[in-house]
């Protein structure tokens, strides 16, 4: 007889239509620069009086005389270009101040005709606003390298925020060809900011181009480094990379198998490494597991789970969690340990509870197993499997007595397993958990009913959802039936609370 393990609710995500929610994505300041960078915007005069011209273009009465300000620089620095010549960092910088107002004016194309910006020579070409003030920056940093980070930051400004934006919301929109080309654009402005590479990433994913996609979301970690500003993006990224090698590694074999396997395994130990306490933390210890065991470094899956023993912060689910991960690596004592952590931290774990018990099957410890089960059925009093426990516990006393050559026992025990089998049968309907959520402030628990007896079913299931401490925070019932025997119906049961950690429900007959 086998017994199955486990593992408790996690959340799980999904690498199709990643969602891009920025939280604080915001233009830089364009005014000032740090004093080594020193930029002449005085020299020839014609520049210095350009200063004047900008306060009119921002203290404009109506969008047409602003338009008309801007045209005016415009032609200015178009006419004998040859005047600024020597001062190419000045003129430059001057552009960009000129481009970066009409890159935002309402109604103006990224590519407008020459003319309709004020340029007077080719006057009908198109002009591609962000190209040509990504020519710009760059020329002002070969006339004044000591600016380049200066300029690095002032190209996250509002044409930059525009695009980027434009990409994101394109992105969650599905609008795959419009994301693409406003990442790029906002790339154009800022190759280094991790934006636009998660929403390449995005598309690529979109595409199928896993290659791509992991391409940009390494990006994504590498320039959000240790921003804060970035930590989600990053942590999501992170996940996101290592998920897709853990399938790459899966859809190969060999050699390149277990080099894809153990990059993905050290991306998934990198984000717990930065994330330990994260609500997906489950998740990831799984996917890490994973990924050793396609990399076939099976020897370092105790690497896992060991550390969460120590770890005051881990969850009930993730020490379950932790637990199953040992147990598939043939490790029962080590899952015994972590199985009885996560009911030391929540007693009202159902999951954890079977598993102890189960733990305590397969190590033949069977006078165990029956303070776990009873626990268990106290949460989950229709689950066949629960009282099942009681019945296995039995035999394997029963076996033991017969071997012991104790007649008297195995006569009890064998007694206690047919109750106990008996009493399994009987349910009148069989109830499986198929996932709990808990949040901050919200917990949804759904049931599988399967109905076993001959007569239709019309129950009344009513939940009630626990503190840590076993109190009730909240109570749920919904309707079910009628249900025809051997049909099965699910059951949602959403609550909201503070501090919700388990759950029981009350007997169906």
């Amino acid at each position: 007889m086998r017994l199955t393990f486990m593992a408790g609710v996690a959340t799980v995500v999904s690498l199709s239509g990643v969602a891009l929610v920025p939280s604080a994505l915001t233009a830089q300041p364009g005014g000032g620069v740090a004093p080594q960078c020193s930029i002449d915007q005085n020299t020839p005069k014609e520049l210095a009086l350009m200063s004047l011209k900008f306060q009119g273009a921002r203290s404009a009465a109506t969008p047409d005389a602003r338009k008309k300000v801007l045209r005016d620089i415009i032609k200015e620095l178009d006419t004998k270009p040859e005047r600024f010549a020597k001062n190419p960092g000045g003129y430059n910088l001057t552009l960009v101040q000129a481009l970066t107002m009409w890159g935002v004016e309402p109604g103006i194309t990224d590519a407008p005709a020459r003319s309709e910006l004020g340029f007077i020579t080719n006057p009908t070409e198109p002009y591609d606003i962000i190209v040509n003030m990504d020519v710009a920056y760059k020329a002002i940093v070969a006339a004044v390298p000591t600016c380049e980070a200066d300029i690095t930051a002032m190209r996250m400004n509002e044409v930059w925020l525009a695009a980027t934006k434009s990409a994101l919301d394109a992105s969650n929109g599905g609008k795959l060809d419009s994301a693409e080309y406003f990442a790029k654009r906002s790339m154009m402005m800022a190759a280094t900011n991790p934006y636009p590479h998660y929403v390449l990433a995005n598309v690529a994913n979109a595409r199928n181009n896993r290659a791509n996609a992991i391409m940009h979301w390494k990006h994504v970690v590498k320039y959000a480094a240790d921003d804060t500003t970035y930590r989600d993006l990053k942590a999501s990224s992170m996940y996101y990379a290592a998920m897709s090698q853990l399938e790459d590694a899966q859809s190969k074999t060999g050699a390149e198998q277990q080099a894809a396997a153990r990059e993905a395994a050290e991306g998934f130990k990198a984000l717990m490494t930065m994330t330990p306490d994260s609500p997906d933390a489950p998740n990831l210890l799984l996917s890490w597991a994973d990924a050793l065991t396609v990399a076939k470094d099976t020897a370092l899956i105790p690497t896992v789970y060991t550390p969460l023993l120590t770890q005051a912060s881990a969850t009930d689910i993730a020490l379950a969690t932790a637990g199953v991960i040992a147990t598939r690596a043939n490790k029962s004592d080590d899952a015994l340990k972590l199985f009885q952590a996560s009911t030391k931290k929540n007693p009202f774990n159902r999951d954890a509870q079977r598993n102890v018990a189960a733990a305590h099957y397969s190590k033949d410890q069977f006078t165990l197993m029956f303070e776990p089960a009873r626990k268990l059925v106290e949460l989950d009093p229709n689950n066949f499997d629960g009282w099942m426990l009681f019945a296995y516990a039995s035999q394997g006393l029963a076996k033991a007595a017969q071997t012991a050559k104790k007649p008297v026992e195995v006569k009890a025990w064998t007694d206690s397993l047919v109750k106990y089998q008996t009493y399994a049968e009987a349910l009148p309907v069989k109830v499986d958990v198929t996932s709990f959520d808990r949040r901050k402030d919200v917990a949804t628990l759904v049931l599988s009913l399967e109905q076993v007896a001959a007569k239709d079913g019309q129950y009344s299931v009513t939940a009630e959802f626990l503190d840590q401490a076993g109190a009730v925070v909240a109570t749920a019932t919904e309707a079910a039936g009628p249900i025809k025997k051997g049909e099965t119906k699910s059951v949602t049961l959403k609550v909201t609370g503070t501090g919700i950690m388990s759950y029981r429900y009350k007997a169906l007959k």
